[in-house]
């Protein structure tokens, strides 16, 4: 009994090693954004939204139609997608938005001649080019 423990332990092992090496790269970036997704607390909130969507399908026709339903698989569709293509560059990225928005409660009205001037300002040039490619990016993907 014991043998035919290890053969089946020495099989398994064998395909494990051979979807490692088949796969190796792939499976890394699998488990990095595993691990983000654990320390920033979004897995969390991934399984608790999957167990909401599986209670409602469980709910009686009564109370549910299908369209309700086809949209809340949607939405956890898109979510699920969002979740695993961001990376630590991206999340940075937002982060700083997120922190110049707090930072800015307050502002003056410019115009023109005051728009040229911020133009001078290092951090404005550089705002103002994340912007224009941000721009230019969305503006080629809804073509």
């Amino acid at each position: 009994m014991i043998a035919e423990y290890e053969t089946k332990a020495t099989e398994v092992l064998t395909k494990l090693m051979e979807k490692l090496a088949e796969n190796g790269d792939a499976i890394l970036r699998a488990v990095d954004k595993l691990v983000y997704l654990e320390n920033s607390g979004v897995l969390d909130e991934l399984v608790d939204l999957s167990g909401a969507v599986l209670a409602m399908k469980k709910l009686p026709d009564a109370f549910i139609d299908d369209d309700v339903q086809e949209a809340a698989t949607k939405n956890l569709e898109i979510l699920l997608t969002l979740a695993l293509s961001v990376d630590d560059e991206m999340i940075m990225t937002v982060e700083r938005i997120i922190e110049a928005f707090k930072k800015t409660k307050e502002f003056e009205p410019v115009g023109i001649v005051g728009a040229l001037k911020y133009l001078r300002d290092s951090d404005v040039q550089n705002s103002l080019g994340f912007l224009l490619s941000f721009a230019k990016n969305l503006g080629q993907s809804i073509k």
